[in-house]
């Protein structure tokens, strides 16, 4: 069983993102309106949202301050905190205000028990000097691992059903309260007026773990144009939910027009 010093930080993590007003998002430069304590409604049209206009969407704040990306995340090695690599990123889980609170990992093949999957807090995660540092060793990996028959703060996260299965899947599902950034990766993107845009292939994240854009590459733009975008993302606060069919940008073809290509040169990314 998990020690109850795990499912606490975890427990309140969650409370405290609660609490935190709306996230600030890099390209914004006023503050947000105080957000109304009840949930948006799951049919909510996306045309009633607080949707910042693209010309004053810059990617320059996300430029300066750099952070991560989904894809730079994915796949990603872990290191311990001596410096040996122990496993990689399978899966980040966010809340309903877009903040990462554990992310999965793979972990274990250096070890005499073999691979397992495992959940870490973000608050127990450490990038530094381009690394993914994580406190997970040979003799505490059994107090992450998702192979328990406790769940994960119940509220929180949750195994699938694993009948006949002898690990954890990647995908792992999650809670009411929570969701994984591959529940919104490779969706496709349609514009307000229904027309279809793109795919959805990354998001970027501030150092703190706060997602604060999605990348999108357009399918039909014309030549010499083509490359991705990245836009304001507006989530579980305002309507969306994993497992709708596709995702809705609020804007309209003159409005996505205006966006350059992001570059993603002049991203200054945590994660090497």
């Amino acid at each position: 069983m998990r020690p109850c010093r795990h499912v606490l930080s975890l427990t309140s993590l969650v409370i405290m993102t609660s609490l935190i007003a709306t996230p600030m998002y890099a390209a914004d430069e006023e503050a947000s309106p105080t957000r109304q304590t009840a949930q948006p409604s799951t049919s909510a049209s996306q045309d009633e949202l607080r949707v910042r206009a693209v010309d004053e969407w810059s990617y320059q704040p996300l430029y300066e301050q750099g952070g991560f990306s989904a894809d730079s995340m994915l796949g990603a090695k872990l290191f311990s905190p001596q410096g040996n690599e122990i496993g990689n990123m399978v899966n980040v889980v966010l809340d309903q205000e877009n903040q990462i609170v554990t992310i999965i990992a793979e972990v274990g093949g250096v070890w005499d028990s073999g691979d397992r999957h495992v959940a870490i807090p973000w608050d127990e995660v450490e990038l530094s000097e381009g690394n993914i540092k994580v406190p997970v060793h040979q003799d505490n990996v059994e107090e992450y691992d998702l192979l328990t028959d406790v769940m994960i703060d119940e509220a929180y996260i949750h195994k699938q059903e694993m009948e006949r299965v002898s690990r954890v899947e990647e995908d792992v599902s999650t809670g009411p309260q929570t969701w994984k950034i591959t529940d919104i990766l490779d969706d496709y993107a349609s514009l307000k007026e229904g027309t279809g845009y793109g795919y959805i292939t990354d998001a970027l994240f501030s150092s703190e773990g706060i997602m604060q854009a999605i990348i999108i590459n357009p399918a039909n733009v014309d030549s010499g144009k083509g490359g991705p975008r990245a836009y304001p993302f507006y989530g579980y606060r305002d309507g969306w939910r994993p497992g709708d069919s596709h995702y809705r940008l609020p804007y309209a073809q003159q409005d996505v027009e205006q966006l350059p290509v992001f570059d993603y040169e002049q991203y200054d990314s945590d994660v090497k």
